[in-house]
């Protein structure tokens, strides 16, 4: 499993990510994680079981 759905998987299940998640996430996966976290912001009501739901692998 990727650095970046592990993330998203503690964030989906804590609700929080702490800096050391930050820190092991490449720049491109970094870019794609606060772009998932701005949608679920705008369009999931900061509801966890929304997160990460049309995430995709690049």
């Amino acid at each position: 499993m990727s650095v970046l759905k592990e993330v998203l998987g503690k964030l989906r299940q804590t609700g929080v990510v702490g800096l050391e998640d930050f820190r092991s996430l490449k720049m491109k996966d970094l870019e794609v994680l606060t772009e998932e976290i701005k949608q679920w912001c705008l369009y999931g009501n900061g509801k966890p079981e929304k997160l990460g739901k049309k995430h995709k692998e690049h």
